[in-house]
């Protein structure tokens, strides 16, 4: 009979390895989507830290124009010392013990995958990591659809700040989507009418590639996380908090990527780059506002299914 009690108690303990504590709610639906989504980013892990060490180490890897290898290392130091210790971080906590935040600091990194290695993939000449940056690429991009498939979205959502302070991120969200469709859209429309090229340090091939991606990407994540947050869905309440996340690397990478730049003596790039530095912070206090709010259960965002 003893035998049997220990059999149960560890049968029992085997079983709940994986569950959540008491009284908690599983954020992420166990299944092959959700291994395949952790599978690919230790990958995607990998494959940063790897690809950044050589691009900051190997003297003349980018075979690039002088503005474009030192925003192309600003990147890679960026990536290295802020992307991939938060990603590792976001991975460890969602697999031991997974909150809101690290669930959407998670899902926020591997869209920055997807859209920072867009540009290696297809604005970068072609170099001795193209393989790298490709893999990096591919493998975002598949993991932020196998993650965001595996969620329990209105768990998820039951973490995230809601109230005053979550409208006003929404309506900063939409409105940073909005800027980028006015700004770009605009300059667009321009040349269409006068022919007149953007005049930037960017040569046009590049300003094109920025242009499609953030007019293409971006920003329709920014406007649509917005207004579903602004309307309380819980799709809108992870989807801002991961966009902003993302937003705050990456403008980073803007401001390192312009220093390194200023470095080099191009044009008229500086280490203190208002916008860049202005958009990280908003950008990182839009996602700490809505990841660091108290659960509050009464106030959860309506649920995601039929109206």
């Amino acid at each position: 009979m003893a035998a049997q009690n220990v059999t149960g108690r560890v049968e029992n303990s085997v079983r709940g390895a994986d569950a959540p504590p008491s009284g908690a709610v599983a954020l992420l639906r166990e299944g092959p989507r959700l291994t395949a989504a952790r599978v690919l980013s230790l990958v995607i892990l990998g494959l940063m830290l790897v690809q950044s060490l050589l691009g900051l180490l190997v003297p003349r890897l980018y075979p690039e124009q002088a503005w474009a290898i030192a925003a192309l290392r600003g990147n890679d130091l960026v990536t290295l010392a802020v992307v991939v210790p938060a990603l590792a971080l976001a991975l460890y906590r969602s697999a031991t013990r997974a909150s809101a935040a690290s669930v959407a600091v998670w899902l926020g990194l591997l869209f920055y995958g997807v859209y920072n290695y867009a540009y290696y993939a297809f604005g970068a000449a072609f170099s001795d990591v193209f393989l790298l940056h490709v893999a990096a690429f591919s493998a975002s991009t598949y993991a932020v659809v196998l993650l965001g498939g595996s969620l329990d979205i209105d768990a998820v959502a039951i973490g995230i700040r809601t109230g005053p302070a979550a409208r006003v991120v929404a309506a900063f969200t939409t409105l940073l989507g909005a800027g980028l469709v006015a700004a770009w859209g605009t300059i667009s429309i321009r040349f269409a009418v006068t022919g007149q090229l953007p005049a930037d340090v960017m040569p046009p091939p590049a300003v094109h590639l920025v242009y499609a991606l953030d007019l293409g990407v971006l920003a329709p994540a920014f406007i649509v996380s917005g207004v579903l947050l602004w309307l309380r869905r819980p799709w809108g309440a992870v989807l801002a908090a991961a966009a902003n996340v993302s937003a705050a690397a990456y403008l980073l990478v803007l401001e390192v990527g312009s220093g390194f730049q200023s470095d080099a003596g191009i044009g008229m790039a500086t280490w203190a780059s208002a916008p860049a530095i202005g958009g990280t912070v908003l950008c990182l206090l839009a996602a700490v506002t809505l990841l660091t709010g108290k659960t509050r259960h009464g106030a959860a965002p309506a649920p995601s299914g039929p109206q």
